[in-house]
C-alpha cells in the first residue's frame, strides 16, 4: 500500500515538472516570436537592448577619454620637468663659472675682485685720513725758524710711508686683475724716495735759498694754484745775518 502512494506521488511530480517544462518552452518561443513580429514589443525589447549597449559604451568612452587625457597631462609635466631641470643645470653651471672668472689671488689668497679692491679702498682711506690730520697738525710746528725743519721732515717722512703702503696695495690690486697692466717702476719710484736730513735742507737753503725757493715753487705750480699767491721774500741782509746768527748756534 506504501509503494502504490509513493509511486503514485513520485509520478504527479514527474507530471508536474514535465508540464511546467513545457509551458516554460512554449512561453520563451511565443516571447521571441512575438519579438520578431510584434511591432511594439521588437521596438521595447530594441530599445532595452540599445539603451544598455549605449550606457555601456558611454561610461567606457568616458573612462577611456579621462585615461587618455591624463596620459597627455603626465606626458607634458613629465617634458616641463626635464626642461627645467636642464635649466637649473645650466644655471648652476653658469653660477660656477662666474664665481670663478670673479676670483682672483690677492696677496697670496683667493678671493674675489670686489673683496679685494674694498680691502684696498679700505686701508688707502684710513692711511689717506691719518696722514692728512698728521699734516694739519704738524702745520704750527713746521712753521716755526729753523727748528720746524725737523717736524717737516718727520711729517714728510710719514707721508713718504703713507705713499709707499698705497702704491705697495694697488700695485698688488693690479697683478691681481691683471698682471700685464701692472707697474711696478710707479710703486718703486715711490717707495725709494728718500728724505734728506735736516743738515742737508738746512746747508741748501742757507747756500741758495732763492733757488730753493724758486725750485719750490715751480714743482708746486702744477698741483696747487694757491702757490701763485705766494710773494718771493727778501733774501738780503736780513737773511745772511740769521743764517749767521743760526749757524752759529748749530
Amino acid at each position: 500500500m506504501f509503494r502504490k502512494i509513493l509511486a503514485l506521488i513520485i509520478g504527479t511530480f514527474g507530471a508536474t515538472f514535465k508540464t511546467a517544462r513545457v509551458i516554460y518552452i512554449l512561453l520563451f518561443l511565443g516571447f521571441f516570436i512575438a519579438s520578431h513580429t510584434v511591432t511594439a514589443l521588437a521596438a521595447i525589447t530594441s530599445t532595452a537592448i540599445s539603451a544598455v549597449a549605449g550606457t555601456t559604451s558611454t561610461v567606457l568612452g568616458r573612462s577611456n577619454a579621462k585615461a587618455g587625457n591624463l596620459a597627455a597631462n603626465n606626458a607634458q609635466l613629465k617634458t616641463d620637468l626635464d626642461r627645467e631641470r636642464r635649466r637649473a643645470t645650466k644655471h648652476v653651471a653658469e653660477n660656477a663659472r662666474l664665481r670663478n672668472a670673479a676670483a682672483v689671488t690677492y696677496r697670496g689668497q683667493t678671493t674675489t675682485a670686489k673683496q679685494a679692491a674694498q680691502g684696498v679702498i679700505d686701508r688707502t682711506m684710513t692711511r689717506t685720513k691719518r696722514s692728512i690730520l698728521t699734516n694739519a697738525a704738524s702745520i704750527p710746528g713746521e712753521s716755526i725758524p729753523f727748528f720746524g725743519i725737523g717736524i717737516v721732515l718727520a711729517a714728510t717722512t710719514y707721508e713718504f710711508r703713507t705713499a709707499c703702503a698705497n702704491m705697495t696695495d694697488l700695485y698688488e690690486l693690479q697683478v691681481a686683475l691683471d698682471p700685464n697692466t701692472a707697474r711696478s717702476e710707479d710703486r718703486s719710484a715711490v717707495c725709494a724716495l728718500q728724505i734728506p736730513t735736516k743738515e742737508e735742507v738746512w746747508n741748501s737753503i742757507k747756500d741758495s735759498p732763492k733757488d730753493v725757493w724758486e725750485g719750490s715753487i715751480v714743482a708746486l705750480e702744477n698741483v696747487a694754484d694757491e702757490v701763485n699767491k705766494i710773494n718771493t721774500p727778501d733774501f738780503g741782509g736780513t737773511w745772511h745775518r740769521f743764517t749767521t746768527w743760526i749757524g752759529g748756534r748749530l
